[in-house]
């Protein structure tokens, strides 16, 4: 969710932001561990325009890495 900072605001990185927008993201399970969160009904993480550029990149470039992109790797390698 898009949400504009009228007062400083501390995202999850540890910066502020004031006057500007920032992302607010709740997720209903800790993606690592798989667990919900025990004290409310969801987590909570808010990022900046520029952390989330860098975030949607970062994944992009590890869901692209697959057996199809792999250059050591040859067609009859990956069917076998």
């Amino acid at each position: 969710m898009r949400k504009f900072a009228w007062l400083p605001q501390r995202v999850s990185s540890g910066r502020v932001v004031w006057l500007s927008y920032y992302y607010e993201y709740r997720t209903l399970y800790d993606e690592n561990t798989g667990r919900p969160p025990i004290n409310s009904l969801y987590f909570t993480f808010t990022e900046t325009p520029k952390e989330k550029t860098f975030r949607l990149l970062k994944e992009s470039v590890i869901h692209n890495r697959n057996v199809w992109n792999d250059p050591t790797l040859t067609k009859k390698d990956i069917i076998c």
